[in-house]
């Protein structure tokens, strides 16, 4: 019998990649978005879904107490796997608290407490998808690089800070942090008979899977990363800031997220994603290189200077990808993925003229 999971945030940009993994693994997988709508918009776009071993659940606001209750409660004999993944990812809010913070949070603490409370014997594991701006320092020098970043930092940015300064990326990391510290004190107080594994990448950027309506709709990472470059945003480079500068892409993040189930030294442990290095001009760079027709579209910048002026990025160790996942784990290097990453951009492109 095909190990169940419960995925949720199932029409995300990370979440579809899993969504497609776990099918091909032929996982059996009950999958969370907010309405029927969302659901027949996945099988529309992937019809080959509708004869895979999915069901969906529907769950308007992860933040509502017992959101998750009901179907850990429908689900026999129970599931062996969770994955959540279902968190605002949106730089442009107007109140962090209530917008980036709490969901985040209370959308993690209550599934994990329904997870204890009504997962039954079955359930093995509880993977998190969390990031690396709850590793990295919010206040980092980016005038010299320091020791790497292991799993054992934690960003010191507080939600006082955020909110007091109207910083949506420092928001943005301390819904990241709470959320996944909120997860780790609830295991270790409540003993559940399940263990977490919490997964940490930095800028994700990849070929999009979910649906995409509109050039609005493209998901935050890859919109500033990637598609502000040919869009008509970023018109000189050097005026161009990213909030970090490592990246790593969808398809390895999803695919850490599944090795990470049965693989016995995941467990108890946070995992950092990081491929390497991203700055607007290596991207300005490769997308010159890799389609000429978009020349026009890129702004040019001074290609040699690939780091910006000034900034030198503390780098990470990520000696534990090796450890957890395998010798044979390898990142998919930044030139595929931005080329990967442009291509589903562009096919997109066509389907809104």
């Amino acid at each position: 019998m095909a190990p169940k999971v419960f995925l949720t945030g199932a029409n995300g940009f990370v979440a579809s990649h899993i969504l497609a993994q776990l099918i091909e693994n032929k996982y059996e997988v009950v999958a969370s978005v907010r309405s029927p709508a969302k659901a027949e918009e996945v099988l529309a776009l992937h019809p080959s879904y509708k004869t895979a071993a999915l069901s969906f659940t529907y769950i308007a606001d992860i933040a509502t107490p017992g959101a998750f209750d009901d179907v850990f409660k429908s689900t026999e004999p129970g599931f062996d796997y969770v994955f959540h993944t279902a968190s605002p990812v949106n730089f442009s809010v107007k109140d962090a608290q209530k917008e980036l913070i709490d969901p985040a949070v209370q959308g993690t603490i209550g599934i994990i407490e329904s997870a204890h409370k009504l997962g039954g014997k079955t359930l093995k594991r509880f993977v998190l998808l969390g990031s690396a701006v709850a590793v990295l320092n919010s206040f980092e020098d980016m005038s010299k690089a320091g020791k790497p970043y292991t799993e054992a930092d934690w960003n010191p940015v507080t939600a006082d800070y955020a909110i007091s300064h109207n910083d949506m990326v420092a928001a943005y990391n301390v819904a990241k942090i709470l959320a996944e510290r909120a997860a780790w004190a609830f295991v270790e107080t409540a003993k559940p008979g399940f263990d977490l594994v919490v997964i940490n990448p930095d800028i994700i950027i990849g070929p999009m899977l979910q649906a995409v309506n509109s050039a609005k709709a493209v998901n935050e990472t890859n919109t500033f990363a990637v598609y502000s470059f040919f869009n008509g945003t970023n018109k000189k480079i050097e005026e161009v800031a990213f909030p970090f500068y490592h990246f790593v892409d969808v398809r390895d993040v999803a695919r850490a997220h599944v090795l990470a189930l049965e693989k016995p030294a995941a467990g108890g442990k946070r995992n950092l994603l990081v491929a390497g290095l991203i700055t607007p001009q290596l991207v300005a760079n490769l997308i010159r290189k890799n389609f000429p027709e978009l020349r026009e579209r890129v702004a040019e910048g001074t290609p040699e200077q690939t780091l910006p002026k000034g900034v030198q990025p503390t780098g990470w160790d990520t000696s534990r990808n090796f450890e957890v996942f395998g010798p044979d784990w390898r990142y998919i290097g930044l030139e595929e993925s931005l080329v990967d990453t442009v291509k589903s951009i562009l096919e997109l492109e066509k389907q809104w003229k």
